[in-house]
């Protein structure tokens, strides 16, 4: 039975996702990062593979009620990643990169956040980690794949600081990283 739950789930988290990657926004925009994406997808798809090896693996047993809060925290997630795909709309892209009237969007998950496509990424893993029973790759996720996506933000926010100047400043100063914190 928890087999075929988790097949049922995986197979919706990955034609969302698929769907997510496959939307770009306006073509033409500049690449201002090029180093953390193909970091950040190794570290996403070991996260993704290592959970699942762990599961079929070394880990056959399943604690009922820690699968059901990685369901929860994983569907939260990936309704997060898409809400944020669709409020950027044409300037969604999986790189960071600048379109010459790039906007800052306050509009969606970002009235909360400054980078919630990163938190819904990471309770994804941290759901599909919850949902196997997979507590090695969280440990990884926690100290591998969290500074790699602190370190993403942190060169996005160079970024949009160097392009978009006080518009994202003043958004910076009104919305923080974490949901519901000002500013941080």
């Amino acid at each position: 039975m928890f087999t075929a739950l988790f097949l049922v789930y995986f197979t919706i988290v990955v034609v969302v996702k698929v769907h997510v990657f496959r939307m770009q926004g306006d073509k033409g925009g500049t690449l201002k990062d090029n180093w953390t994406f193909p970091i950040i997808y190794a570290s996403y798809f070991l996260a993704v593979w290592g959970s699942l090896a762990e599961f079929f693996f070394l880990n056959p047993s399943i604690i009922s009620w820690v699968s059901l809060m990685g369901y929860l925290l994983g569907t939260a997630g990936v309704v997060i990643t898409r809400r944020c795909v669709l409020a950027l709309g044409r300037w969604w892209s999986i790189r960071i990169e600048m379109k010459e009237d790039h906007q800052v969007i306050t509009e969606g998950p970002y009235r909360f956040s400054r980078h919630p496509y990163y938190l819904g990424a990471l309770l994804e893993l941290v759901g599909l980690c919850l949902i196997l029973n997979s507590f090695r790759t969280l440990l990884y996720v926690v100290l591998v794949h969290l500074p790699i996506l602190i370190a993403r933000i942190s060169s996005e926010e160079r970024v949009l600081i160097a392009f978009l100047g006080s518009r994202y400043l003043d958004y910076k100063k009104k919305v923080g990283i974490v949901p519901f914190s000002l500013g941080v």
